[in-house]
């Protein structure tokens, strides 16, 4: 037995198996068919749709087999996926390269084989489409024709089935950007509108108007920023991840200077401890959105205190720690809130609703640069947020 030679792209071939998620998925009535149909019109009891694994090949349709799978160095098929047309065996047992293949010797006893190559638009043969007899013999033209078709079929159905994929991510990202630009929008224009509302009442005198009216004005164009960050965001869920080196004190002032609003309406001071040299290989968007939410969520809890942010150096990570003064939490419910399936929320100092979206986006993000994050807290004690990136 002559086992098959892996093909020269074999790393982006596998690259696109995996891409199709057909492996180990139950029987669909769309592949079913084609087998069926493959073995009607070429007459042979055995037709298999094959998905060349690493070291197998697993069947996705199957008309005449039990088995699920086979070893990939037994496999006919992993000789076929290297030829450009179909791979034709009239007589196994008179070709050397299969007449001890156990194949042959024993069950299924393969006689003649007949494999075309599953083709990908970029050139990955993903498996075949193959007819099997347990007797001797060859196609003809018609059927030959046939089988060609049919394995186009199949990588049509395949790639469709990755189009609609896409579409439903596309799709589902959409609905979380507009979560997203409804959750961060919502608490500064609530501030806006209050001081408008003071304002008007005269609550406040022309001076202290005047300069809230301009935290009013950075606030606007933080709100429009980050409208355009989660813009950004949602680019990069569709795409990758742009890591470039952040200078994270400048970061944390960004993020502050937008919150100066929030902190003078709630007498909180914001401490900027970051040393101004301390660089972090990072997607920018990324990690402003999980520090602004942080801080935002530390605001709502806290008054008369102070939110401060350090940062510090461990070999290859950067430990960034979030810390209030606020209201606190009892341990148990700071150990469980990352770890919530739903949305959660509580009422803030000043009785401020939230959805509870932003901590489990924070999360998410989190999760998608390889980070962790840590919250320690008591009742009364403010809370720390720690995260390792």
């Amino acid at each position: 037995m002559i086992a098959p030679i892996f093909p020269d792209n074999e790393s982006t071939r596998l690259k696109d198996v995996y891409k199709t998620q057909l492996l180990d998925t139950p029987e669909e009535k769309e592949f079913d068919e084609i087998v069926q149909l493959a073995s009607d019109l070429c007459g042979t009891p055995i037709s298999l749709i094959t998905i060349l694994d690493t070291e197998r090949q697993w069947f996705k349709a199957r008309v005449g087999l039990d088995a699920t799978e086979t070893s990939r160095e037994v496999s006919f098929c992993g000789h076929a996926i290297l030829q450009d047309d179909i791979f034709e065996i009239p007589d196994a047992l008179k070709d050397i390269r299969f007449s001890d293949n156990p194949l042959v010797t024993s069950d299924p006893e393969i006689r003649f084989y007949a494999g075309m190559p599953l083709v990908t638009e970029s050139g990955s043969r993903l498996g075949t489409l193959c007819v099997i007899d347990r007797e001797p013999r060859v196609l003809n033209e018609r059927q030959k024709f046939a089988l060609k078709v049919l394995a186009g079929t199949v990588i049509k159905v395949a790639e469709l089935r990755i189009k609609n994929k896409q579409l439903h991510y596309l799709t589902e990202t959409q609905k979380r950007i507009i979560s997203i630009v409804a959750h961060d929008v919502r608490n500064p224009l609530a501030s806006i509108k209050s001081v408008i509302d003071m304002k008007k009442d005269d609550y406040i005198d022309e001076e202290t108007s005047a300069e809230m009216l301009k935290l009013v004005s950075v606030q606007l164009d933080s709100t429009l920023e980050m409208v355009d960050n989660v813009v950004n965001w949602g680019q990069l869920q569709i795409n990758t991840t742009v890591v470039s080196q952040i200078n994270l004190k400048e970061l944390v002032d960004d993020i502050f200077l937008a919150e100066g609003l929030n902190s003078k309406m709630k007498n909180n001071s914001l401490l900027n401890l970051v040393d101004e040299y301390t660089v972090v290989p990072i997607d920018k968007q990324v990690i402003k959105f999980i520090l602004r939410n942080l801080v935002s969520n530390a605001m709502k809890f806290t008054e008369n205190g102070s939110i401060t942010i350090t940062a510090e150096k461990h070999r290859d990570k950067t430990k960034i720690t979030v810390t209030d003064t606020g209201i606190g939490m009892a341990p148990e419910k700071a150990a469980k809130l990352f770890k919530q399936i739903a949305p959660t929320s509580s009422l803030g100092t000043k009785n401020e609703k939230g959805s509870g979206l932003g901590l489990m986006l924070v999360k998410e993000f989190i999760d998608q640069i390889n980070g962790t994050v840590e919250v320690q807290s008591k009742p009364g004690e403010g809370a720390q947020f720690i995260i390792s990136v």
